[in-house]
């Protein structure tokens, strides 16, 4: 069955316009270089053994005897390979999070993204060949407070305090050789506080696991586990594993509260048997092409999936559009059951450092489902939209604060068919709007530690225009979240 949606060929355009116009690490103060590793040792040469001259011929009193053959002269013996290979374990310096063009401002959203450059950067020192062996990650705590209104079905109004944590400790290899061409691996080590979390879940375990190669600031190809680059950014609120980023979301109830689409179905590491194979082209320093691939098992279903996404950076203006497609198909041969995902959608964000910076982001992703039967199954078949924007302010030194909305509305393929339904809704859809807004205030000290305060509060109205006895509730969710946090 063909995309009910075609907008590959949309997504394509979008990224050619912006090559024709010329993507969670931490950026900290640059410091004072690595020591330079002790150069290889260089190869002895041993000289050859002295044999001794020949004796001078004897005096003869009547005949003279010839001088004997000298002995033969050994050879040399080979030098000694005393080159060994140079390691240099380091905590990684301000240079591993590279600046071609300015992040945002300092501890700010944007300051603390990558925007698609290759990091961590990790060069050979002085251009010598060698081995770095680099050192990084991040803690932090959260303690949080929720009160949700919950008005759907088989829900009742909830009031939770909550006490996370997660650690990440980050261990980059990368050998150069020397004129720019690198090899590098990469695993993060991820621990939680929540210690009761089912061990099929594996959150515990593995953040990033990958091997990169290819040549600094021009090209590299990536295959492993890891993040495709960012397309919508959300800001200092929202963050990934809190309780405000689901929002007015209810865990009981079957109708869910949409999450925000930021051409994220193939953003995230992948989980199960799947994993990504990716190609970064570095065409300046202010333009950047990823092309994501995705391959394997996603529980029980066979999956492939493609991502293109641009990176525009003048520093003051950046620009970042990005398209996917994916199929999911089930593994067993007696079912024509399969999943599509595809969508697109762009950022545009605005730094004027050291005062503020801020963006405004949109997207729109499709879900097609059909079942074993090769039917689509228009209930779960899905258009998500959604729109945003934050901005951050710097208050005074390492004060800043930040404010943030999204709206996401879903709706699915199914349509009202009674002509003489009683509250007009013949030829309507369902509606599923979802409203988050947050303010943050944070304060850095030592430039590596953040103590962030966000408010947040989110509405989710569900509008039923199919059953005759339609279900039509809204819930609400306000909250604060206070996190200590240490990056290193």
């Amino acid at each position: 069955m063909k995309s009910r949606h075609s907008v590959f060929g949309l997504g394509a355009g979008l990224l050619v316009c912006a090559l024709g116009v010329s993507g969670m690490a931490r950026a900290q103060e640059a410091e004072g270089a690595a020591p330079t590793p002790a150069a290889n040792g260089e190869a002895a040469t041993g000289a050859a053994p002295a044999t001794g001259e020949a004796a001078a011929a004897p005096e003869a009193e009547a005949t003279t005897t010839a001088a004997p053959e000298p002995a033969p002269v050994a050879p040399a013996p080979p030098a000694a390979d005393t080159s060994t290979s140079t390691l240099s374990v380091e905590v990684l310096p301000g240079t591993a999070y590279p600046e071609q063009r300015t992040r945002g401002i300092q501890f700010g959203s944007l300051w603390l993204t990558m925007h698609g450059q290759q990091w961590p950067y990790l060069p050979a020192l002085e251009g010598k060949p060698g081995l770095r062996f680099g050192v990084s990650g991040s803690a932090w705590v959260d303690t949080s407070y929720a009160r949700l209104e919950l008005r759907g079905p088989n829900d009742v109004p909830v009031k939770r305090w909550t006490n996370q944590g997660r650690a990440v400790l980050r261990a980059t290899p990368t050998y150069n050789t020397g004129d720019g061409w690198f090899v590098q691996a990469q695993v993060e080590f991820v621990a939680n506080s929540d210690q009761n979390l089912p061990g099929s879940q594996n959150i515990g375990g593995i953040d990033d696991l990958y091997v990169r190669v290819g040549k600094w600031r021009t090209f590299d190809v990536t295959v492993g586990r890891f993040q495709g680059w960012e397309v919508y950014h959300y800001g200092m609120g929202l963050d990934l594993n809190t309780l405000e980023r689901t929002g007015a979301d209810s865990r009981k109830s079957s109708i869910r509260a949409p999450q925000i689409y930021g051409v994220s179905s193939y953003w995230d590491r992948p989980n199960s048997a799947s994993g990504n194979i990716a190609a970064h082209v570095y065409i300046s320093d202010f333009l950047r092409l990823e092309v994501l691939g995705q391959i394997g098992n996603l529980s029980g279903f066979n999956n492939r999936a493609i991502r293109p996404v641009a990176v525009l950076d003048l520093g003051i203006v950046k620009a970042k559009l990005g398209f996917e497609w994916g199929k999911q198909s089930n593994i067993e041969d007696n079912t024509k059951e399969y999943y599509t995902n595809n969508g697109f959608g762009g950022a545009l964000q605005l730094v004027l450092n050291p005062y503020v910076e801020a963006g405004v982001n949109g997207a729109i992703g499709y879900l097609d489902h059909v079942n074993g039967q090769g039917l689509l199954d228009e209930r779960g078949s899905t258009t998500t939209k959604s729109v945003g924007g934050f901005a951050n302010a710097r208050v005074i030194g390492p004060l800043v604060v930040g404010v943030g909305a999204n709206f996401t509305n879903q709706e699915n393929l199914e349509v009202n068919n009674r002509s003489d339904d009683p509250k007009g809704n013949y030829g309507k859809r369902s509606d599923w709007n979802h409203l988050q807004a947050f303010g943050a205030i944070q304060y850095t000290f030592w430039d590596r530690f953040y103590i962030k305060f966000v408010g947040a509060y989110s509405t989710f109205d569900h509008t039923d225009r199919i059953n005759l006895n339609p279900v039509i509730f809204t819930n609400k969710m306000y909250g604060g979240r206070l996190r200590l946090m240490y990056l290193f």
